[in-house]
């Protein structure tokens, strides 16, 4: 399998492995195939570590079958390595006009061995890398059905132009997405993988990740400092490699923005890492401290006579669980969250220490590492238990920033006295790592969706001895209306999140201002304690709804979604891991909770009832506003309500469901926010018509749930409530014709939709 083709450089470039041999345990084999070209006529030949070159011109092949140590070599054209077991030749011929040489990396996989590396090959601006995505007209299979939709294909052209626009960071979406998008649409992620045991598969996620580094990635550094092209990698690679998206993650964001983040970066040698000859891993909860990671046992002694630390795991509920540690992969470095003790026995808190883990001989001395039985997923991470016994670091280990300082002789400095904020600025990638987590459930959502429709479109139910598509059935259309409306929703709010933590935690631009005068409303944006808390209710708002569309999604495709060739069939397990990772839902929810009460909303305005209320976006967004006044009210009265016995964990107890309402309340406000400011920078008339009904749609939807408080807090009259059904109904019909068109705008790589089975 060739993993990359390289175009030919202009000047004459050498592919080199720099990447240390890992020992073969079985014999395997990989081949690659690439093109050639280069000038007069000439042959190259390498065999094991040998290198070859020539000059040849015109158009060749060169294919190879390499060894597991990958040979070095420099020939006419393009060759590719392969990574395996065995032995193997890689050879190349040509002949016309033209001088060149070239290089080209790939990978292979022996059975039960690791990942062979991919060439550290120096990669131009993530949009030079791969071609420009063909036209639309192109990408779309052939006879694919219209839903209906009679509008001219210049107009359905220039709408779909438009949503992917708005959708998807406007005149940045070459730089933020389309890297990322054309990566997972390569061969290396289009393989058959049913064959492969779960080891196996995590090796080629790992493959994956060096493919990644090599080319979309562009300047590793760049990228780990870049929030929005972070969360963009995992918006895209997770509907691939869910794994892959996971590893990425970790090693650019946990591992190397940490590393970034902290004290004189450029003072460390960070090149194994760029260049991913270590992968970077993130060790902090452990086995009896998961949510409660503050608590952590792991220990860090400081010894003041040489400067050096000893990490030691002191009981067994200390053990890390469960990052990527094992020996798949290749070698590992992490960072340890460990309590560092300094010489008078004092525990100064929670520091970060970078500790190599293993190299190609196994793991360090001292280090213990417990692989976890493998889940049998598409694309499982090597999940792992890791304990330390009296592992001595050297004093550059001790990761220090002007919040936390250990001088020499262990004096300790901080500039936080609780040790609660002390340890959530050290690990603050993590809040990144939450928007990461949104970024890969909207993304899901999307492709699910995507699917769904698809499907809708191509199966055929008998229906008065006629076939008829599915799609033209309410109760089947209805259900995707609603989440398509829905995922508009949640891509937008994951925009709007992540632009303010950018500007506020980033230096980053703000988000542009709302026209003079906006055609919607909105509220003013987030302060920056605000977007911090807003990320965390993102997160949790967009993996939530975002399994509740992959599972009816599955449930719409019926049997054909249950077998491995469909994504449909794992999305749903992907998106279990987003609503943990980073802060369990639950948990982040109602900490978010407790800022609200201590920070409440202002009440909102009682304005009247205009006409076609259940048609009008800034009533609709009042009435919200209201809901969420009633349940901040009962949030506030539960909690000083009398319990017995009368103590801050019973008060807690009482109000903790009506703070949850109240915060998915919030939470949809910001959405609606999102939504509004979204269709204020709508051109097209018919764009803004099609979001505008979405928009409708979704309030309405977010409303129903309520309407019996608003009817009695006199915001909403029954006969409104009794016309509802009847709205959303006519934007059923109404949205139906175009439901094809508003999907294709979500722009999901048509390699990654299955093709339904035969109508006939």
């Amino acid at each position: 399998m060739t993993l990359l083709t390289q175009p030919t450089p202009p000047t004459p470039a050498t592919g080199q492995n720099t990447t240390p041999p890992p020992t073969p345990t079985t014999p395997g084999a990989a081949t690659g195939t690439g093109p050639a070209t280069g000038a007069g006529a000439g042959t190259a030949t390498a065999t094991g570590a040998s290198a070859g070159t020539g000059a040849s011109a015109g158009a060749g092949i060169i294919t190879g079958t390499a060894p597991r140590t990958t040979p070095t070599a420099t020939a006419a054209g393009t060759i590719t390595t392969g990574a395996g077991g065995g032995t193997g030749t890689a050879t190349g011929t040509g002949s016309g006009a033209g001088a060149g040489t070239g290089a080209g990396i790939g990978t292979g996989l022996g059975a039960g061995g690791r990942p062979g590396a991919t060439s550290p090959v120096t990669a131009p601006a993530p949009t030079t890398r791969f071609p420009p995505p063909p036209p639309a007209a192109t990408r779309r299979p052939a006879h694919r059905p219209t839903g209906g939709d009679d509008t001219d294909q210049a107009t359905t052209d220039a709408i779909t132009r438009e949503l992917r626009h708005l959708l998807f960071d406007g005149d940045e979406q070459d730089t933020i997405h389309t890297p990322w998008r054309t990566l997972i649409t390569h061969d290396a992620f289009l393989t058959d993988e049913d064959d492969l045991t779960p080891t196996q598969r995590t090796a080629r996620s790992y493959q994956r990740l060096h493919l990644l580094n090599a080319t979309a990635a562009g300047d590793p550094l760049a990228l780990a400092r870049d929030p929005r092209r972070l969360a963009a990698l995992h918006e895209w690679t997770g509907i691939a490699d869910s794994a892959l998206g996971t590893l990425a993650g970790i090693h650019y964001n946990l591992f190397l923005g940490t590393l970034l983040d902290h004290d004189h970066p450029e003072h460390r040698d960070l090149t194994p890492y760029t260049t991913l000859q270590r992968t970077g891993t993130f060790l902090v909860t452990e086995l009896a401290h998961g949510n409660d990671a503050a608590h952590l046992k792991t220990t860090a002694h400081h010894h003041p006579d040489t400067g050096e630390f000893t990490l030691h795991t002191p009981t067994p509920g200390a053990a890390k669980f469960m990052p990527n540690t094992t020996t798949t992969g290749g070698p590992k470095t992490a960072l340890v969250a460990a309590r560092l003790i300094t010489h008078d026995g004092t525990d100064r808190g929670i520091h970060l220490f970078l500790t190599p883990l293993h190299d190609e001989n196994g793991p360090h001395p001292g280090i213990h590492i417990t692989p976890l039985p493998p889940r049998h997923l598409p694309h499982p991470v090597d999940h792992a238990i890791t304990t330390f016994t009296h592992v001595r670091l050297p004093p550059t280990a001790l990761l220090q920033a002007p919040h936390n300082r250990l001088d020499p002789d262990g004096t300790h400095h901080t500039t936080h006295g609780n040790p609660q904020k002390r340890f959530l600025h050290t690990i603050d990638r993590v809040t990144l790592g939450k928007l990461c987590m949104s970024a890969a459930a909207t993304g899901t959502a999307r492709a699910a969706l995507t699917i769904a429709v698809h499907y809708a479109n191509h199966r055929h139910t008998t229906h008065h001895n006629t076939p008829t598509p599915l799609t033209t059935h309410r109760a089947h259309h209805a259900p995707l209306i609603d989440h398509l409306a829905t995922t508009y929703a949640l891509t937008l709010l994951h925009r709007h999140t992540l632009n303010h933590h950018t500007h506020h935690h980033h230096n980053g631009t703000p988000p542009p201002p709302d026209p003079t005068h906006p055609r919607y409303p909105t509220d003013p944006p987030p302060t920056k304690e605000q977007t911090h808390h807003l990320t965390a209710l993102t997160k949790a708002f967009t993996t939530h709804h975002a399994r509740t569309i992959t599972t009816t999604c599955r449930e719409r495709c019926g049997a054909w979604a249950l077998h491995p060739h469909n994504p449909l069939a794992h999305y749903t397990q992907h998106l279990e891991g987003t609503i943990t990772a980073e802060g369990d839902n639950l948990l982040i929810t109602l900490k978010a909770a407790t800022h609200l009460l201590l920070n409440p909303p202002p009440p909102p305005p009682t304005t009247p009832t205009p006409p076609n209320p259940l048609t009008n976006l800034p009533h609709l967004k009042n009435l919200l506003q209201h809901a969420q006044h009633i349940w901040h009210t009962r949030t506030k009265q539960a909690l000083h309500t009398p319990t017995t016995p009368h103590t801050p964990h019973t008060r807690w107890n009482n109000a903790t469901q009506p703070a949850l309402t109240m915060t998915h309340l919030h939470t949809t406000l910001h959405t609606t926010n999102a939504l509004l400011t979204t269709l204020n920078h709508t051109t097209h008339p018919t764009t803004h018509t099609h979001l505008k009904n979405l928009t409708n749609l979704y309030l309405l939807n977010q409303l129903t749930p309520h309407t019996a408080d608003l009817i009695t807090h006199h915001h909403l009259t029954p006969h409104h409530h009794n016309q509802i059904h009847t709205t959303i109904n006519h934007l059923h019909h109404t949205l139906h014709p175009h439901l094809t068109t508003l999907t294709h705008a979500l722009n999901h790589p048509h390699q990654h939709t299955p093709t339904p089975p035969p109508t006939h």
